[in-house]
């Protein structure tokens, strides 16, 4: 038999005290998955991403087809994880995604810059008016990045700044970036 430290009782108590908030979350009713954006209609191309697409609010991020657009070869194309479609931050401006209530789990996105290469977006969560996270990743303009992030909030801004502009793609310049394939679980 185990001797009871005051060591081993708090440690059972915090992972008591966890799982009981993980149960919690987890009963409440949740819209859980991994958002592609190729549900959306390709005629939906330039276009705001419809309010509660996959139960979230968003915010200065609008559809690309990344094969089909006309700024091809660029970071809309490579960033494509699945099929055709993925968003980009409108004019190289800060975008976010939030819920009107409750709050969502952020867990991994895939983001590619649209023309620089090395371009850094701050990603910084929110929690009732609280900052939760704050972290500043470097994507390519090459590949998507898939960034890993847990991130229990009710919004998440995305700010896009610096890199240097990729040489082989021509048809345009700026701070934009191609988001695809965001994992999140909203929780109501």
């Amino acid at each position: 038999m185990k001797k009871l430290s005051w060591k081993n009782v708090l440690t059972g108590k915090l992972v008591a005290a966890a799982c009981g908030a993980c149960l919690f979350l987890f009963t409440l009713p949740a819209n859980a998955g991994l958002l592609t954006f190729d549900t959306l209609p390709n005629n939906t191309e330039g276009l705001a991403v419809p309010s509660n697409y996959g139960g979230l609010q968003w915010q200065n991020l609008f559809c690309v087809n990344g094969l089909t657009n006309i700024y091809n070869p660029s970071g809309y194309q490579a960033g494509l994880v699945s099929k055709n479609n993925d968003v980009f931050n409108g004019f190289g401006n800060s975008a976010s995604i939030y819920v009107d209530s409750g709050l969502f789990i952020l867990n991994s996105v895939s983001l590619t810059g649209a023309w620089n290469d090395n371009l850094q977006v701050q990603i910084t969560g929110f929690f009732r008016g609280r900052q939760v996270y704050n972290h500043t990743f470097t994507l390519s303009a090459t590949k998507p990045t898939s960034i890993h992030l847990g991130i229990v909030a009710d919004e998440v801004d995305f700010a896009s700044f610096g890199g240097t502009k990729h040489t082989a793609y021509e048809g345009g310049s700026g701070e934009q970036f191609a988001m695809d394939n965001v994992n999140v679980i909203v929780v109501k």
